[in-house]
């Protein structure tokens, strides 16, 4: 090949390079939402409730755009990260930041049917892309399977790999079912969630049969697609269930990083020196260890102990063997990442033992948006430890408006507070399991308030049921419109969710009350 050859060679691999997805995607940004609700009820519709999520600290953000009379809406949203966003009413949607996407909704049609998409963005080229990539490979059929017998689960896991092959085929020999303009960019998110889909299902089948089947039997065609399963940030970028991708993959893939450190860590410190054997079998040294403690763990231990840094690099070691993988890939970074930051949600948690963990996963986030993310979430945490977070503005003024409403007639009592739904399983069990403790409660200044959206289900079934079960305590029944606004408010994207208000009115924890009023006679 000649000079000018050569030239126009690397000219044209630099366009189609500046077209892939870069690292501003993985960063902070804004992106515009705006459009119209066509044929919308007076009542109904006055929102917007988008659920964004940053993936690297596994957190929900809640966002509540107002919508006018005459059904036209705009805003800006902030966001950790390029992704798919949960629109309430709509369904999935791709949101790159820096972007403005141009959305109408039809409010007599159910989600995706009454919506399309306008401008020539991003963010509107997925969008509009997505449904035929989709239709392409899974045909318009959900891959969700209700139940499979253990007999069912290998063939059905095999027709799933074979999914998911067809997908990589595509993308290696670029040959998605996408126009030929298709941006490198918008390739990579639409091959990213195709690829996802079936892995989230095969994931999720293991979730649900986790007693009978074995990882790294199961595991077994991840080594051989390690590069597009677990070395893809792409996935990030997942349109469909973006969330639970990242969970599954911590729960259901990484199980040492997920579950393992808490079985061997003790949090606190016996008084009794017989409990001290107790230490014998603590193999992650704990956060209020002192000197005279930490010689006499030493002698029980053989002169050895776990830190944490020793716990990451035992774990990592065990899931590359067992799945006989050939690096740390992102998705295991992802897992530590989110293991680390799952902790700040831990009541106990002190800035020397998150210092701790955050030291220990550091030498592990090899790629810089997880480094990067990590490091501004760890950042966050000390800024909060040390009471500089202040919010000088309501997320939702009239979440504030509602919840103050639904509170006035009970001035002076101390009330915990469960969002629910009939929709919801755990939600039904945590109201059944606090019966008794409603029961010892009832002469004290305290009540139990229990808000259901009533569209959730017809309000006469959840009614049944309550009665049905003896569910005491205050039940309060919101619209949806109403629900969506206190959603915002307390930041919540699924239940149950709980609360709690003390008796002058502010907001506290309901551990908070059960130490002034359940634990005290």
């Amino acid at each position: 090949m000649n000079k000018k050859g050569i030239i126009t060679a690397m000219m044209a691999l630099a366009c189609i390079t500046a077209q892939a997805i870069d690292e501003y995607q993985f960063h902070r940004g804004t992106v515009v939402l705006k459009g119209r609700v066509l044929n919308k009820p007076a009542e109904e519709w006055t929102s917007i409730l988008i659920t964004t999520y940053n993936h690297f600290t596994d957190k929900d953000y809640m966002v509540s755009i107002p919508v006018k009379d005459d059904g036209n809406f705009e805003a800006a949203i902030t966001l950790p990260h390029s992704q798919g966003v949960w629109i309430d009413d709509i369904g999935n949607v791709f949101l790159a930041v820096g972007d403005t996407l141009e959305l109408t909704k039809d409010a007599t049609k159910p989600y995706m049917e009454g919506v399309t998409f306008g401008g020539h963005g991003l963010s509107t080229n997925i969008n509009r892309l997505w449904p035929e990539v989709k239709k392409h490979y899974f045909n318009d059929k959900t891959l969700n399977v209700i139940d499979l017998s253990t007999e069912e689960i290998p063939a059905w896991k095999q027709e799933m790999v074979k999914l998911m092959d067809a997908v990589i085929a595509d993308i290696e020999a670029e040959k998605l079912p996408v126009p030929v303009a298709t941006s490198s960019y918008e390739k990579e998110v639409l091959g990213a969630s195709a690829l996802a889909m079936p892995f989230l299902e095969v994931m999720r089948v293991y979730r649900n049969n986790m007693t009978t089947l074995k990882a790294d039997e199961y595991y077994d065609f991840v080594a051989d697609r390690e590069r597009w399963l677990l070395g893809n940030p792409a996935m990030l970028f997942a349109i469909d269930s973006p969330s639970h991708v990242f969970s599954y993959m911590s729960l259901c893939l990484m199980l040492d990083v997920s579950w393992g450190a808490d079985r061997f860590r003790v949090y606190y410190r016996p008084d009794d020196p017989a409990d001290m054997k107790a230490y014998k079998y603590n193999f992650v040294l704990p956060s209020n260890f002192d000197a005279n403690l930490h010689s006499k763990m030493l002698a029980l231990r053989q002169d050895t102990l776990f830190t944490m840094a020793d716990y990451f690099r035992t774990t990592t070691q065990a899931t590359l063997k067992r799945f006989h993988l050939k690096q740390i890939d992102f998705m295991l970074q992802m897992a530590l990442c989110r293991y680390i930051f799952d902790e700040v949600r831990l009541d106990d948690i002190t800035a020397d033992r998150m210092a701790d963990n955050f030291a220990a996963v550091m030498p592990y986030f090899k790629h810089s948006a997880v480094a990067r993310h990590a490091l501004e979430a760890y950042r966050q945490f000390v800024i909060s430890k040390e009471g500089k977070i202040k919010q000088t503005a309501s997320l939702s003024p009239e979440g504030d408006s509602i919840f103050q409403h639904i509170i006035a007639p009970y001035k002076g009592y101390a009330l915990y507070v469960d969002f629910w739904g009939m929709s919801c399983g755990p939600c039904r069990l945590n109201m059944m399991n606090e019966r008794e403790k409603v029961e010892q409660m009832k002469e004290k200044p305290v009540r139990f308030l229990y808000i259901c959206d009533e569209t959730d289900r017809p309000r006469e079934v959840a009614e049944r049921w309550l009665t049905e079960n003896n569910i005491k305590g205050e039940h309060i029944y919101v619209t949806h419109e109403e629900w969506k606004h206190l959603s915002t408010k307390f930041q919540f994207s699924a239940i149950p969710f709980s609360t709690a208000v003390d008796k002058d009115g502010n907001l506290t924890t309901q551990k908070e009350l059960d130490n002034a009023y359940y634990f005290t006679k």
